[in-house]
């Protein structure tokens, strides 16, 4: 039974109030928002330091979680819309290695990995294989927290791309609004510096051009000069 077969991942327990269905998750802690697929039930857990929840139907099984980031809690919303590069190969199987329901305790190999900057915030995806199973991952990056997601049992990762682009932060607002203003002051002093540039160019080249001027001129009076030899 799949519920019963829940306490055994990650070694935590389940929340009390059983298992209901759901189609968008808030999460009470602030971390994540998603939205599950019609007639899939969605399970909250007990996780220490981090949110852990569970989706499901008879053919799918995904995990979700939202876990703070020291490292990236004073980064600029605008910093973490930019986060194009793909994370470390590293990374992937520390964040999946700890699914047990998946990896059976051993350390997932990583087959593929993109970042999918379609949509205002970089989605990073990935695929992996564990002893059984075919998973696929979603990693997205704000300031101050990572959302992750781990989908198994269908073998296209097409199938999971709507649930990927529902996974967001309850922040997310207000966070874009600051992105586009950091943006738009990062443009501008772009556009700013580039203008001093140009005019530092521009008088340069007018200073050369100045002294090529200069140079024959100087020469001609020297020449109508007749004491210049007798100075």
């Amino acid at each position: 039974m799949r519920t019963l077969a829940l306490a055994a991942v990650f070694g935590v327990g389940l929340l009390a109030g059983g298992v209901a269905a759901a189609e968008q998750f808030t999460d009470p802690q602030g971390r994540l928002t998603f939205n599950a697929p019609a007639g899939w039930r969605v399970q909250p857990r007990n996780a220490s330091g981090q949110t852990a929840v569970l989706a499901f139907n008879a053919q799918n099984d995904c995990y979700f979680f939202g876990a703070d980031n020291a490292s990236t809690a004073s980064s600029s919303a605008d910093a973490a819309r930019n986060t194009r590069d793909p994370i470390p190969a590293q990374a992937w199987v520390t964040y999946a290695t700890p699914i047990r329901d998946f990896f059976e305790g051993t350390a997932p190999t990583l087959v593929s990995q993109s970042v999918d900057t379609s949509g205002f915030w970089p989605v990073q995806r990935a695929e992996l294989r564990g002893p059984t199973k075919t998973i696929y991952g979603a990693v997205l990056i704000r300031p101050g927290v990572e959302i992750r997601a781990f989908c198994s049992g269908s073998p296209n990762a097409a199938a999971y791309d709507s649930i990927f682009a529902s996974l967001a932060h309850p922040n997310d607002t207000t966070w874009q609004q600051q992105a586009e203003q950091q943006r738009t002051q990062r443009e501008a002093h772009n556009a700013e510096v580039t203008a001093q540039q140009q005019a530092q160019q521009q008088q340069q080249g007018a200073n050369n051009q100045q002294q090529q001027q200069e140079q024959p001129a100087e020469r001609r009076r020297r020449n109508r000069d007749p004491g210049r030899d007798h100075d």
